[in-house]
């Protein structure tokens, strides 16, 4: 099947995917590197674009820090729900096409910081490339990128089959949660994390892990903080 079409069905389910609160990977990065180490804290109406906004709660939180904030997602129900979280800023929130294009257009303006939270990675090769040069062209020279991306350690590498073009199809469930043609790419290390953000110079990489239920497996995601050349266009 066409990848991008099970990417809309399975966030589009029921309405959407509702985390009605900021991860700690959020918060603790914006408060430890962004405005600590970077000096980017909101205060002066920056330009942040929320990739894979979801239901709005982490970019809820950015704009509360005084950005200009913007998100844009696939799933209409999470859409909705974000525009309702951030009222003021409901005008630069809009459903995008599953398809990526180099050339897209986020609302005609050039962002300070654009953060992709678990949401990069629902890409093959190819689509991955135009999505991230795409977003580096929308961005201002000396622009902060945010990315997690999920590692082949997380439980759902061991239950994926290949779906070629470096994209997974992982099938598996229980009686909390089913996922069925439910498409990603892995990141194999944090070599392999550098090189898929190559556009940018790298900042800070790490990663953030967690088991809630042992016969679930574990989450594992690695995190990358980057900057577009100063000298870039």
């Amino acid at each position: 099947m066409d990848y991008h079409f099970g990417n809309v069905e399975y966030w589009n389910r029921e309405g959407g995917y509702e985390a009605p609160n900021v991860e700690s990977w959020v918060f603790r990065w914006y408060g430890r590197i962004l405005r600590d180490e970077l000096g980017i804290s909101g205060r002066k109406g920056e330009k942040l674009l929320e990739f894979g906004c979801g239901a709005g709660a982490a970019l809820n939180f950015f704009h509360r820090q005084g950005f200009e904030a913007y998100g844009v997602d696939i799933s209409e129900g999470d859409i909705a729900r974000a525009k309702q979280r951030t009222l003021e800023a409901r005008d630069r929130i809009r459903v995008i096409p599953p398809e990526p294009s180099e050339n897209a257009d986020y609302f005609g303006v050039k962002f300070d910081v654009v953060v992709g939270i678990q949401a990069f990675y629902y890409f093959n090769n190819t689509d991955f490339r135009k999505m991230i040069t795409g977003i580096y062209r929308q961005m201002k020279p000396g622009g902060i990128i945010y990315a997690t991306m999920i590692g082949t350690r997380a439980q759902y590498y061991e239950r994926s089959t290949d779906a070629g073009d470096g994209l997974r199809n992982v099938n598996t469930g229980n009686d909390r949660r089913k996922l069925k043609n439910y498409f990603c790419q892995f990141t194999e290390s944090e070599e392999d994390l550098i090189r898929k953000f190559s556009l940018f110079t790298p900042i800070r990489v790490g990663h953030y892990e967690f088991v809630w239920q042992e016969e679930e497996g574990r989450e594992y995601h690695y995190t990358f903080t980057g900057r577009k050349p100063l000298d870039a266009r």
